[in-house]
Protein backbone atom coordinates (compact mmCIF):
# COMPACT_ATOMS: atom_id res chain seq x y z
CA UNK A 1 0.00 0.00 0.00
CA UNK A 2 1.23 3.28 -0.92
CA UNK A 3 1.37 6.36 1.55
CA UNK A 4 -0.56 8.91 0.88
CA UNK A 5 0.59 11.85 -0.76
CA UNK A 6 -0.27 14.80 1.43
CA UNK A 7 -2.97 17.26 -0.70
CA UNK A 8 -1.76 20.34 1.04
CA UNK A 9 1.58 20.48 -0.54
CA UNK A 10 0.80 20.34 -4.25
CA UNK A 11 -0.79 24.00 -4.38
CA UNK A 12 1.96 25.55 -1.99
CA UNK A 13 4.84 23.97 -3.89
CA UNK A 14 6.22 26.79 -5.94
CA UNK A 15 8.32 25.87 -9.36
CA UNK A 16 10.76 28.86 -8.64
CA UNK A 17 12.58 30.04 -12.23
CA UNK A 18 15.93 29.53 -14.18
CA UNK A 19 18.37 32.01 -14.51
CA UNK A 20 21.69 32.51 -16.25
CA UNK A 21 24.89 33.06 -14.06
CA UNK A 22 26.82 36.31 -15.14
CA UNK A 23 29.94 33.92 -15.49
CA UNK A 24 27.72 31.59 -17.93
CA UNK A 25 29.84 28.79 -16.27
CA UNK A 26 32.41 29.72 -17.96
CA UNK A 27 35.88 28.87 -16.34
CA UNK A 28 34.42 26.18 -13.71
CA UNK A 29 36.08 22.92 -14.58
CA UNK A 30 35.90 20.99 -11.18
CA UNK A 31 32.55 19.98 -10.47
CA UNK A 32 31.70 23.05 -9.12
CA UNK A 33 28.71 22.88 -11.18
CA UNK A 34 26.36 19.66 -12.24
CA UNK A 35 27.20 17.70 -15.56
CA UNK A 36 23.45 18.80 -16.73
CA UNK A 37 23.94 22.63 -16.46
CA UNK A 38 24.53 24.55 -19.68
CA UNK A 39 25.52 28.10 -20.30
CA UNK A 40 25.67 28.33 -16.74
CA UNK A 41 21.87 27.96 -16.24
CA UNK A 42 20.41 27.15 -13.32
CA UNK A 43 16.91 26.56 -11.54
CA UNK A 44 16.06 28.76 -8.58
CA UNK A 45 13.72 27.22 -6.36
CA UNK A 46 11.93 29.99 -3.66
CA UNK A 47 13.47 29.27 0.14
CA UNK A 48 10.90 28.40 2.53
CA UNK A 49 10.90 30.04 5.88
CA UNK A 50 12.50 27.76 7.61
CA UNK A 51 15.28 27.34 4.60
CA UNK A 52 16.33 31.24 5.12
CA UNK A 53 16.72 30.69 8.76
CA UNK A 54 20.22 29.56 8.03
CA UNK A 55 20.82 33.32 6.38
CA UNK A 56 20.16 34.68 9.54
CA UNK A 57 22.36 32.76 11.94
CA UNK A 58 25.78 34.64 11.69
CA UNK A 59 27.88 31.55 13.00
CA UNK A 60 26.92 29.83 9.67
CA UNK A 61 27.38 32.99 7.65
CA UNK A 62 30.74 33.37 9.03
CA UNK A 63 32.38 30.27 7.39
CA UNK A 64 29.71 29.55 4.38
CA UNK A 65 27.80 26.74 6.13
CA UNK A 66 24.36 28.76 5.45
CA UNK A 67 25.30 29.45 1.44
CA UNK A 68 25.39 25.86 1.18
CA UNK A 69 22.84 24.70 3.08
CA UNK A 70 20.17 26.97 0.84
CA UNK A 71 22.01 26.35 -2.49
CA UNK A 72 21.23 22.85 -1.67
CA UNK A 73 17.84 23.15 -1.09
CA UNK A 74 17.18 25.57 -3.76
CA UNK A 75 20.26 25.85 -6.24
CA UNK A 76 21.11 21.74 -6.29
CA UNK A 77 23.00 22.04 -9.73
CA UNK A 78 25.18 24.10 -7.49
CA UNK A 79 27.58 21.32 -6.43
CA UNK A 80 30.19 23.50 -4.62
CA UNK A 81 29.05 26.78 -3.79
CA UNK A 82 32.10 27.60 -2.41
CA UNK A 83 34.50 27.44 -4.85
CA UNK A 84 32.00 29.79 -7.13
CA UNK A 85 33.48 33.40 -7.86
CA UNK A 86 32.14 36.03 -5.86
CA UNK A 87 30.14 37.85 -8.97
CA UNK A 88 27.89 34.64 -9.14
CA UNK A 89 27.56 34.16 -5.68
CA UNK A 90 26.48 38.14 -5.60
CA UNK A 91 24.16 37.38 -8.24
CA UNK A 92 22.40 34.07 -6.85
CA UNK A 93 21.60 36.35 -3.75
CA UNK A 94 19.63 38.40 -5.91
CA UNK A 95 17.67 35.59 -8.03
CA UNK A 96 16.79 33.89 -4.20
CA UNK A 97 15.73 37.00 -3.42
CA UNK A 98 13.56 37.30 -6.65
CA UNK A 99 12.13 33.43 -6.82
CA UNK A 100 11.34 34.00 -3.16
CA UNK A 101 10.03 37.29 -2.52
CA UNK A 102 9.13 38.66 -6.06
CA UNK A 103 10.29 41.91 -7.65
CA UNK A 104 10.14 44.85 -5.25
CA UNK A 105 13.00 45.54 -2.96
CA UNK A 106 12.54 48.25 -0.11
CA UNK A 107 14.75 50.17 1.07
CA UNK A 108 15.38 52.71 3.87
CA UNK A 109 17.43 55.77 2.74
CA UNK A 110 18.01 59.15 4.03
CA UNK A 111 19.80 61.80 1.52
CA UNK A 112 22.77 64.18 2.45
CA UNK A 113 20.43 67.33 1.64
CA UNK A 114 19.57 69.94 3.92
CA UNK A 115 16.88 68.82 6.27
CA UNK A 116 16.35 65.27 5.02
CA UNK A 117 14.15 62.88 6.55
CA UNK A 118 14.73 59.23 6.05
CA UNK A 119 12.20 57.59 3.28
CA UNK A 120 11.72 54.03 2.00
CA UNK A 121 12.15 53.52 -1.72
CA UNK A 122 11.09 50.74 -4.16
CA UNK A 123 13.86 49.12 -6.09
CA UNK A 124 13.40 47.28 -9.04
CA UNK A 125 15.51 44.14 -8.73
CA UNK A 126 13.87 42.36 -11.87
CA UNK A 127 15.99 45.28 -14.26
CA UNK A 128 19.19 44.91 -12.10
CA UNK A 129 19.28 41.17 -13.05
CA UNK A 130 18.09 41.73 -16.69
CA UNK A 131 20.99 44.64 -17.14
CA UNK A 132 23.15 41.96 -15.09
CA UNK A 133 26.89 42.79 -17.14
CA UNK A 134 28.29 39.20 -18.43
CA UNK A 135 31.64 37.64 -18.12
CA UNK A 136 33.14 37.55 -21.38
CA UNK A 137 35.91 34.53 -21.34
CA UNK A 138 37.52 35.77 -24.47
CA UNK A 139 38.20 38.84 -22.12
CA UNK A 140 39.30 37.01 -19.39
CA UNK A 141 42.05 35.37 -21.54
CA UNK A 142 43.58 38.04 -22.81
CA UNK A 143 43.85 40.01 -19.21
CA UNK A 144 44.71 37.37 -16.90
CA UNK A 145 48.39 37.21 -18.15
CA UNK A 146 50.57 39.88 -16.56
CA UNK A 147 54.36 39.78 -17.29
CA UNK A 148 56.34 41.45 -14.35
CA UNK A 149 60.12 43.30 -14.83
CA UNK A 150 61.04 39.73 -13.74
CA UNK A 151 59.98 37.86 -16.41
CA UNK A 152 58.02 35.76 -14.94
CA UNK A 153 54.39 35.41 -16.01
CA UNK A 154 51.21 35.72 -13.14
CA UNK A 155 47.91 34.03 -13.87
CA UNK A 156 45.28 36.05 -12.45
CA UNK A 157 41.68 35.32 -11.83
CA UNK A 158 38.27 36.33 -10.29
CA UNK A 159 37.90 36.21 -6.60
CA UNK A 160 36.09 33.07 -5.43
CA UNK A 161 33.42 32.86 -2.88
CA UNK A 162 36.02 30.89 -0.79
CA UNK A 163 38.79 33.77 -0.78
CA UNK A 164 36.09 36.39 0.56
CA UNK A 165 35.44 34.06 3.43
CA UNK A 166 38.64 33.04 4.31
CA UNK A 167 39.64 37.23 3.67
CA UNK A 168 36.25 37.53 6.26
CA UNK A 169 37.75 35.09 8.89
CA UNK A 170 41.16 37.23 9.29
CA UNK A 171 39.76 40.30 9.93
CA UNK A 172 35.88 40.04 11.17
CA UNK A 173 36.09 39.23 14.12
CA UNK A 174 39.00 41.91 15.38
CA UNK A 175 37.58 45.21 16.49
CA UNK A 176 41.21 47.01 15.57
CA UNK A 177 43.83 45.08 12.97
CA UNK A 178 47.58 45.40 14.20
CA UNK A 179 50.89 46.19 11.41
CA UNK A 180 51.25 42.05 11.01
CA UNK A 181 47.30 41.31 11.03
CA UNK A 182 47.28 43.77 7.99
CA UNK A 183 50.56 42.30 6.14
CA UNK A 184 48.96 38.76 6.66
CA UNK A 185 45.67 40.17 5.04
CA UNK A 186 47.81 41.54 2.11
CA UNK A 187 49.40 38.26 1.62
CA UNK A 188 46.08 36.76 1.90
CA UNK A 189 43.93 38.75 -0.77
CA UNK A 190 47.13 38.66 -3.44
CA UNK A 191 47.10 35.34 -3.07
CA UNK A 192 43.73 34.72 -4.05
CA UNK A 193 43.59 36.92 -6.93
CA UNK A 194 46.40 34.37 -8.54
CA UNK A 195 46.27 30.95 -9.85
CA UNK A 196 49.58 30.35 -11.10
CA UNK A 197 53.35 31.97 -11.62
CA UNK A 198 54.91 30.67 -14.66
CA UNK A 199 53.88 27.04 -14.46
CA UNK A 200 54.30 27.06 -10.54
CA UNK A 201 50.46 26.50 -8.50
CA UNK A 202 51.74 25.14 -5.05
CA UNK A 203 50.27 27.85 -3.09
CA UNK A 204 52.68 27.10 -0.17
CA UNK A 205 55.13 28.60 -2.80
CA UNK A 206 53.57 31.55 -4.37
CA UNK A 207 52.95 32.57 -0.74
CA UNK A 208 56.20 32.54 -0.31
CA UNK A 209 56.72 34.08 -3.59
CA UNK A 210 54.26 37.24 -2.47
CA UNK A 211 56.37 37.90 0.28
CA UNK A 212 59.63 39.26 -1.73
CA UNK A 213 57.69 41.17 -4.12
CA UNK A 214 58.03 44.91 -4.30
CA UNK A 215 55.55 47.79 -4.04
CA UNK A 216 55.19 48.07 -7.52
CA UNK A 217 54.61 44.26 -8.50
CA UNK A 218 52.25 43.92 -6.26
CA UNK A 219 50.08 46.85 -7.46
CA UNK A 220 50.74 45.73 -11.15
CA UNK A 221 48.89 42.12 -10.31
CA UNK A 222 46.21 43.78 -7.88
CA UNK A 223 45.45 45.95 -11.35
CA UNK A 224 45.61 43.06 -13.70
CA UNK A 225 42.96 41.07 -11.16
CA UNK A 226 40.43 43.73 -10.49
CA UNK A 227 40.21 43.96 -14.02
CA UNK A 228 38.91 40.23 -14.15
CA UNK A 229 35.88 41.02 -11.84
CA UNK A 230 33.78 43.91 -13.67
CA UNK A 231 30.86 41.55 -14.57
CA UNK A 232 27.89 40.44 -12.73
CA UNK A 233 25.30 42.66 -11.12
CA UNK A 234 25.48 46.16 -10.42
CA UNK A 235 25.13 46.63 -6.60
CA UNK A 236 24.23 50.32 -6.20
CA UNK A 237 21.23 51.82 -8.18
CA UNK A 238 19.90 55.29 -9.00
CA UNK A 239 17.16 56.89 -6.92
CA UNK A 240 15.54 60.23 -6.67
CA UNK A 241 15.22 61.95 -3.31
CA UNK A 242 11.95 62.25 -2.11
CA UNK A 243 12.81 65.98 -0.34
CA UNK A 244 14.79 67.95 -2.92
CA UNK A 245 14.02 65.85 -6.06
CA UNK A 246 17.61 64.85 -6.72
CA UNK A 247 18.89 61.69 -7.71
CA UNK A 248 21.53 59.92 -5.44
CA UNK A 249 23.55 56.74 -6.06
CA UNK A 250 22.46 54.03 -3.46
CA UNK A 251 24.44 50.99 -2.31
CA UNK A 252 22.03 47.84 -1.80
CA UNK A 253 23.00 45.90 1.27
CA UNK A 254 23.81 42.43 -0.22
CA UNK A 255 24.48 40.88 3.46
CA UNK A 256 21.67 37.72 3.75
CA UNK A 257 20.98 39.36 6.93
CA UNK A 258 18.65 42.83 5.71
CA UNK A 259 18.85 42.08 1.57
CA UNK A 260 16.42 38.68 2.94
CA UNK A 261 14.22 40.44 5.29
CA UNK A 262 10.60 41.64 4.48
Amino acid sequence: MSEQQNPLLAKIKLPGRTFQLPSKGALYNNGELDQSVADGEVHVHPMTALVEINLKNPDLLFNGKALEAVLSECVPSIKKPLDLFGRDIDAIMFFLRLATYGPEYRIEVKHDCENAKQHSYAVNLEEIVQKMQQLDPTVIEAKRKTTLETGQTVYTRPMKFSDIIELFHRSGNKKELTTEDIKELAVVNLLSMIERVDEVTNPAFIEEWIRSLTTPMVNRITEAANELNGWGPEQSVTLQCKDCGKEMKVELPLNPVSFFTE
